[in-house]
C-alpha cells in the first residue's frame, strides 16, 4: 500500500503504524520526557518527535511521526502509550498527528455511533424499504 501512496502524484496521506522493539527504542527519549511532565504535572503528556526509518521490507526509509504520551487516570497508574504514524505530509508533527490523523478517528467514532444504530444495513433493493426497515425486507410500496 505504502509503494502505491508513493507513487501517486500530490497525494498526502497518514498511516498508523504497528509499535515494534525498532520504533520503541527510538522513542524512548520522548516517553522519558512525557514521563517526567507528567509526574510534575499529576496529567496525561505527550511531546512529539520524528525519525527517518525503513522496515525490512520496505525499499527505502519514510517519515515516521512519534507522539510519546504518558496517559493517567484516577486510580491507575500513568501507562506509557508511545503511537506512531507514516506520513508524507511536512507540516509539523503535533499538526499531521492532531488535525489529519486524530481528525480521522474522529470520522470512525462517529461512524462507529451509526453502526450501533443499525443505520448500516440495506439488504432491501429500494430505498424507501431501507429507511423503514425494522426486521427483515418488507418492501414498501
Amino acid at each position: 500500500m505504502l509503494a502505491f501512496l508513493d507513487a501517486q502524484p500530490r497525494l498526502e496521506y497518514v498511516l498508523a503504524m504497528a509499535k515494534n522493539a525498532v520504533l520503541k527504542r527510538v522513542a524512548e527519549s520522548g516517553m522519558r520526557r512525557a514521563r517526567q511532565l507528567s509526574k510534575r504535572s499529576g496529567k496525561a503528556e505527550h511531546i512529539y518527535g520524528e525519525v527517518r526509518y525503513a522496515a525490512r521490507k520496505w525499499p527505502c526509509q519514510r517519515h515516521v511521526i512519534i507522539k510519546a504520551e504518558v496517559v493517567r487516570a484516577a486510580d491507575k497508574d500513568p501507562k506509557n502509550n508511545p503511537r506512531f504514524v507514516i506520513t508524507n505530509m511536512k507540516q509539523s508533527q503535533q499538526w499531521i498527528y492532531e488535525h489529519v490523523y486524530c481528525q480521522r478517528g474522529d470520522i470512525e467514532n462517529r461512524l462507529k455511533k451509526l453502526h450501533n444504530l443499525e443505520i448500516d444495513r440495506t439488504s432491501c433493493t429500494s430505498f424507501w424499504a431501507n429507511q423503514f426497515q425494522i426486521d427483515g425486507c418488507s418492501e414498501v410500496s
